[in-house]
């Protein structure tokens, strides 16, 4: 046997690298700690990554909420019609989130919360989650969604790793 023999090719996708956590086993639950629920919070602004078919990028900016869920917490983000994002996900689950603080300015690279997890589609429910939203992340003045918004969509997201720069890198 020689040395070579003892490297594992390709590397385990679920090793930590980096400031990131391991991904949880069907044992674990990923539950955020009480940091990166602070930074949520309400509601966030979150930057969404979807896998194009062609194997692209598909960046969007949305809103996100934190969902406690028996299984671990998610992120969920609502879309009122069937925007490229949404077909991304039911084509391919695989997601990335990014959440910028708005805490720290000056002190170096601003703090964020990075997200890898599995995405899924639910229908209805968009409404419901953008009013509550609105008065955080929109125009508290301003009604949003109107009355005759459509049903829409929900993404919901389990979170399969945590990294970036903060305290819920620990």
């Amino acid at each position: 046997m020689n040395s070579l023999s003892l490297i594992q090719w390709p590397p385990d996708p679920d090793a930590a690298f980096g400031n990131e956590s391991r991904r949880p086993t069907v044992e674990q639950r990923m539950k955020l700690n009480d940091a990166a629920r602070d930074l949520i919070g309400k509601g966030a602004d979150a930057t969404l990554v979807t896998i194009n078919p062609d194997g692209s990028p598909q960046v969007s900016v949305v809103w996100a909420a934190l969902r406690s869920t028996p299984d671990g917490d998610e992120l969920v983000t609502a879309h009122l019609a069937e925007h490229k994002k949404v077909r991304n996900v039911r084509n391919d689950p695989r997601v990335a989130v990014t959440i910028l603080s708005l805490d720290a300015p000056g002190k170096g690279m601003r703090p964020y919360l990075s997200v890898t997890g599995t995405a899924r589609i639910v229908e209805g429910g968009a409404p419901e989650l953008l009013k509550e939203l609105n008065p955080v992340l929109g125009d508290p003045n301003m009604k949003f969604p109107p009355d005759n918004a459509p049903p829409g969509f929900l993404t919901r997201i389990r979170i399969d790793k945590v990294g970036g720069i903060g305290p819920w890198t620990s």
